[in-house]
């Protein structure tokens, strides 16, 4: 009877069995390693950022097994993914030996993150608080559309993470665009929208991300709000470029008239589309006295097929803005009967919300 407690308490710190599908790799986990840090240690390109369980962009389904999670994971993942048995994987330790199923980095398209210098050559007030910043970096970068980039500032001690708003480029480039709210007390949007900073050096690592066009033959629908416009307008742009056939409906939230920008690059890109391009912009607070006759409320009122042009279950949805509207509208789009698996996010956390969910505060 000792001898199976020693065998109990010796087998609680031995190395776990992980496979990941489909790919089917299997390596080993130890025990006082998360899953994310056992498959990067085993060199597999398994997507992640923040690696505290906010981002989510390590979730994956757990198909075999049992794990046990550091955080509560419900502060990131919906109930519905919850339900499908969605896990973090930089915060679960191995029970077992487990399987689970998650989409691998490609880096065929992408490059691996490594860190460069670059240079702010022009700044664009876009709207009162959305400023266009175009940046030259020091040497060609190839992404993904839809990808991002940790940005870092002499003097400031922490990076800030911005979306690529321009299209990838064959063979990499040095010219980027990015697309910053002014977060009030954020200290980056506060240097930023201070003065002129043309001819400022910063430090960029990247690309970062999995929140890119995943291929099929199904409609699009895009959900934007504040600069999650960024991604969208890239992954569209590039579409563009390679002659993708897929109709598109582009939900865009904003408070007022004021608030809404891009509209001629958005046209532009719906006179050049092949298929069918909608541009939903859908107002929250303007006055009632004013000009506009578009859709006034929460833009997630308004994801159905009447204002789509096509059957949201039918679809694959990409969704990006403040986490707010991502939540509402993934509860939307869940309850129209789309499934989780087809429903990529990427939450636009300023430096105020990451640290209360790197705090665990509510």
């Amino acid at each position: 009877m000792f001898g199976k407690l020693i065998h109990k308490i010796k087998s609680q710190f031995e190395p776990r069995l992980a496979t990941v599908e489909p790919l089917g790799e299997t390596f080993e986990v130890a025990s006082d390693q998360t899953l994310l840090q056992g498959a990067l240690a085993a060199g597999l390109a398994f997507p992640h950022h923040c690696t505290v369980g906010t981002c989510g962009n390590c979730k994956c389904r757990l198909t075999r097994g049992d794990v046990r999670s550091l955080i509560d994971a419900s502060l990131t993942l919906t109930p519905a993914e919850l339900a499908d048995g969605y896990i973090l994987a930089c915060q679960c330790l191995l029970k077992s030996e487990v399987s689970v199923d998650v989409e691998l980095n490609d880096d065929s398209e992408a490059s691996v993150p490594a860190k460069c210098m670059g240079t702010i050559v022009a700044t664009e007030h876009l709207t009162h608080d959305i400023m266009k910043v175009s940046a030259e970096i020091d040497r060609p970068m190839t992404f993904r559309a839809g990808q991002f980039a940790d940005i870092g500032l002499p003097g400031f001690a922490r990076h800030r993470s911005y979306s690529f708003a321009n299209a990838p480029v064959d063979g990499g480039t040095r010219q980027l665009e990015f697309m910053v709210r002014n977060v009030s007390g954020g200290e980056y949007t506060q240097w930023l929208f201070a003065q002129d900073r043309r001819g400022e050096r910063f430090e960029l690592h990247g690309p970062q991300g999995s929140f890119w066009l995943r291929p099929a033959d199904v409609p699009i629908l895009c959900v934007a709000g504040g600069s999650g416009m960024a991604p969208l307008l890239s992954i569209l742009e590039d579409c563009l470029n390679k002659n993708i056939e897929r109709p598109v409906a582009f939900f865009f939230g904003a408070r007022q008239t004021h608030d809404l920008y891009c509209l001629q690059q958005l046209e532009s890109i719906r006179q050049q589309w092949a298929s069918e391009f909608r541009f939903i912009p859908v107002l929250s607070e303007e006055p009632e006295p004013s000009a506009w006759t578009g859709a006034r409320g929460m833009v997630t009122q308004f994801l159905d097929r009447d204002y789509a042009g096509f059957d949201i279950d039918a679809s694959h949805a990409y969704l990006c803005g403040p986490p707010p509207m991502i939540d509402a509208a993934l509860a939307r789009l869940q309850s129209c009967g789309l499934g989780t698996k087809h429903i990529h996010y990427d939450k636009f956390l300023d430096s105020r919300q990451l640290e209360v969910s790197k705090n665990g505060v509510t």
